[in-house]
């Protein structure tokens, strides 16, 4: 999540044993899950890797977001209570405090929670499972094809989205919309070859 291991690393099961005091039993259940979530690669006879989505994966993952978060935000605004409201504006400063020291790792984690932050207050048990299985993805498209030195996303956007959900305004879902987006058009998805073909 916090991209601290690339898309495409192997997964040495003793180095993993070790770190975590684990027997292979266990550690190959563990990684039979991620590999459900899609997180994992394993490969037959060659163990296992951190999974690296593919473009259309990329697609995929972030147009599921945009129909999913829509919803939540509307349920969000509908339902949220100033507890709910409280926790978000918590959380927002960590991410403040995560940009000013330049702790890119905390960025990125504490941009996903965000997410997921708002989804639980929303209340929809199914459509939270489904995010954390969109939000963890996500974060590995993000670490296969953002641009090489390129900024985590800003707490800016939570902040307008937040003062936007606090205002109860429908406006809200178009901002989550745009967020995600904007997000997915940062992403280096275009395919070399068919950019560079295009020129001869």
């Amino acid at each position: 999540m916090d991209h601290s291991l690339p898309p495409e690393t192997r997964l040495v099961e003793s180095e993993l044993c070790a770190i975590f005091g684990l027997g292979r039993t266990r550690l190959r259940q563990v990684l039979q899950r991620l590999a459900h979530e899609r997180v994992v690669t394993l490969m037959r006879n060659r163990g296992a890797t951190v999974a690296k989505p593919s473009i259309a994966e990329a697609r995929d993952v972030f147009a599921a977001r945009r129909v999913i978060e829509s919803n939540l935000v509307e349920t969000f605004i509908k339902s949220a209570t100033r507890k709910d409201m409280k926790q978000l504006h918590e959380h927002l400063a960590r991410e403040e405090d995560a940009w000013r020291n330049h702790d890119r790792r905390a960025m990125i984690k504490l941009s996903g929670e965000f997410h997921l932050l708002l989804a639980e207050a929303a209340g929809n048990s199914i459509l939270l499972q489904l995010l954390r299985d969109l939000v963890s993805r996500s974060s590995l498209i993000i670490a296969a094809y953002q641009a090489p030195g390129a900024a985590p996303c800003p707490p800016d956007a939570h902040r307008h989205l937040t003062a936007s959900l606090e205002r109860r305004e429908r406006g809200a879902i178009k901002l989550m919309v745009h967020h995600l987006q904007h997000v997915f058009d940062d992403l280096m998805l275009e395919d070399l070859k068919a950019v560079l073909g295009n020129r001869q």
